[in-house]
């Protein structure tokens, strides 16, 4: 066993205007200033993991490679356009930084109402807080948002994993490796009210849509033939919002 570092390196530059000032124009200057009261200063960003094997499989990463993006706080105030973006799924932290610097802000959770990652498309996360009060620190992925009938949501919660050298059958394939697991949960939620897990099994779609029953049955009649899967609930949800 040995340790290995991830890190993100780099110091956030806030208190340091000036400097910023010289590299950047002053409006980007303006909107760092503005934006730099809603995260916690670092010096660095490192994640420690212990490590079996040089070979690691996934990603803490909800995107390998920075991303354009936005970020609405809680006072209704968007930033970003100047920025990329990095979501670190085990942690539930967003990163940013300039394309061309390599100091990286850390957003303080709590101040993040929503978020946008553009990886060839767009994807929007909200606080899971919008939904339960208990949920401050993990957020949500919106598949469908519909103010005034279903909403569609995904949890993604990651967990290192260290290969296990005593599994033989994986020792005899070569390939004990270390992984970043994901555990993917999907949600409804109606009107924005409170959330209720739905799985992808037509039992637990009929039973937690009871409520619009003839909707999904009709549904699943028609799509009897299709795989049951995130783009299929997507799908059947709109549908049901019809």
């Amino acid at each position: 066993m040995f340790m290995k570092k991830i890190a993100l390196a780099g110091v956030l530059l806030a208190t340091h205007c000036s400097t910023f000032s010289q590299q950047e124009n002053s409006a980007m200057a303006d909107e760092f200033k503005e934006i730099s009261k809603f995260g916690s200063r670092q010096s660095g960003f490192e994640g420690i993991q212990t490590y079996s094997s040089g070979i690691v499989n996934g990603s803490p990463f909800f995107s390998p490679e920075w991303s354009s993006g936005s970020v609405t706080t809680v006072f209704n105030e968007t930033f970003g356009k100047n920025y990329l973006f990095l979501f670190d799924k085990v942690r539930q932290e967003l990163f940013m930084k300039q394309s061309d610097s390599p100091s990286i802000f850390l957003i303080d959770t709590k101040q993040i109402n929503s978020f946008t990652l553009n990886t060839g498309k767009s994807h929007i996360f909200i606080s899971s807080s919008f939904y339960d009060s208990s949920g401050v620190g993990s957020f949500f992925e919106v598949l469908v948002k519909n103010d005034k009938g279903y909403s569609l949501l995904k949890k993604i919660k990651t967990k290192f994993v260290p290969g296990d050298p005593r599994d033989i059958e994986k020792q005899r394939l070569g390939e004990v490796y270390d992984s970043f697991q994901d555990d993917i949960k999907y949600f409804i939620s109606l009107q924005d009210g409170r959330t209720q897990q739905i799985n992808l099994k037509e039992k637990s779609i009929i039973h937690s849509l009871s409520q619009q029953k003839n909707k999904v049955e009709t549904y699943l009649a028609v799509h009897k033939e299709d795989l049951i899967d995130e783009e299929f609930l997507k799908k059947l949800i709109e549908f049901i919002n019809q």
